[in-house]
């Protein structure tokens, strides 16, 4: 390779798509041949049918419920996709266009396939969107390093993105976007998150290739495979823009290096790769995982304290919680910048430094500082934070108000006392 870099080798893989130094599995680029492989794998993948012609996989499609899918297998993105929901005898809600179409609607975009695809539409789970949300997940080597997360149902399509590990990067700080062929939404983690970053990673470690991008999206039970991408168009033409911090370490990861958390967060990303199950993350009831997420999708500032509540035990949880904090702080609420301190200063299996400690113990004094006037809670938190931070001062404040009768305080002062980190 000419270019050793990220950007570089997107160039280089539409340019050129044989390289003997940089091997890639084209052949994944069909959409069936990549179906059996992930089968194989026994990883979930759509209900699916290979037919002849359009109109053979609208036929089929009806099978799969008043909602299905017919796709072309030679394009990417949404090229060549209709999304059809039954709208009465012949008539079909195109959901991606929400045009109704007929049967003689359903052209090739480009040359006629081989084939066509019948598939099933993975229900989102999600209130309010009958597309699932799209999860791009760039792995290198089985190393993930962020996820893209792409909500269809409106126009142009909403995006948000996060690291390998699910804690939210931040628009304007970590990357940018095309605003005429993007809008930025809010962070959603899908249910099944941790069993979507091992399913991308174990599927990328398995191909001989430097990069991919395994799309997928939260199914009922479980992540479910949606195609293998290995030249990002998104990436390429700049429809998405990283920081120059970002993208040293997507240069990296190319290169086999283990890069860390894009988000800056110290976490231990080889150990947090080894705790992810194929069970679900998030443990909420159905219904409630559905409204709490269609209210995370607009910044609902009760959705962080709702993710950290129905979480699965283990390794993994403690990131999962600072990444539900970190969405609360983008949606506005600075009261999660409380947790995020705290947790990056105890540490845990998986939190592994203090980086970004300085960040959010000044946000979180200065929430709690702003309010501390005549009210005990703010004033015994913003002590808390001084103190954690090594200004002894306000260990006075906290026994003033443990004197007071202030009983969170009392507890904190124990803490301190019995040489506990508060």
């Amino acid at each position: 390779m000419t270019d050793p870099t990220f950007l570089g080798l997107m160039r280089q893989r539409f340019a050129n798509k044989q390289n003997p130094i940089d091997p890639v599995p084209w052949e994944l680029d069909d959409k069936d041949t990549a179906y059996r492989h992930v089968s194989a794998a026994g990883y979930a993948v759509p209900r699916y049918a290979r037919v002849g012609s359009a109109a053979e996989a609208l036929a089929v499609g009806e099978s799969f419920g008043e909602r299905f899918v017919v796709k072309q297998p030679n394009r990417h993105s949404t090229k060549g996709v209709y999304v059809l929901e039954k709208a009465g005898e012949g008539r079909y809600l195109e959901l991606l266009s929400l045009r109704i179409l007929t049967i003689d609607d359903l052209k090739a975009d480009g040359p006629e396939p081989d084939y066509w695809l019948a598939e099933e539409c993975i229900d989102s789970g999600i209130e309010g969107k009958p597309l699932p949300l799209d999860y791009k997940v760039y792995a290198f080597r089985g190393k993930v390093t962020h996820v893209n997360q792409i909500d269809r149902n409106v126009s142009p399509p909403r995006v948000a993105m996060f690291d390998g590990a699910f804690i939210p990067l931040e628009l304007g700080e970590n990357f940018t976007i095309d605003g005429i062929r993007w809008l930025p939404e809010h962070h959603v983690i899908p249910r099944h998150a941790g069993a979507m970053l091992e399913m991308a990673a174990s599927l990328s470690a398995g191909l001989d290739t430097r990069f991919v991008k395994v799309d997928c999206y939260d199914g009922p039970n479980g992540p479910v495979f949606g195609e293998f991408t290995f030249a990002s168009g998104g990436d390429d033409t700049g429809m998405v823009r990283y920081s120059q911090r970002i993208l040293s370490k997507l240069d990296a990861a190319m290169d086999g290096a283990e890069v860390g958390a894009l988000s800056g967060f110290d976490i231990d990303m080889p150990a947090f790769r080894r705790s992810l199950t194929r069970d679900a993350t998030i443990t909420a009831h159905p219904a409630q995982y559905s409204r709490m997420s269609a209210g995370a999708a607009q910044g609902d500032r009760r959705y962080a304290p709702l993710v950290a509540d129905n979480l699965a035990t283990g390794v993994s949880k403690s990131v999962f919680i600072l990444a539900a904090h970190v969405i609360g702080c983008l949606n506005g609420d600075d009261s999660r910048a409380f947790g995020i301190q705290q947790m990056v200063r105890v540490g845990s299996r998986a939190i592994a430094g203090q980086a970004r400690l300085a960040e959010f113990s000044a946000k979180a004094l200065a929430f709690h500082e702003a309010r501390a006037d005549g009210n005990a809670w703010h004033t015994a938190r913003a002590a808390e934070v001084r103190l954690a931070g090594g200004d002894t001062s306000a260990l006075e404040t906290l026994r003033e108000l443990a004197a007071g009768g202030y009983v969170h305080a009392a507890r904190v002062v124990a803490k301190h006392d019995a040489g506990v980190s508060v």
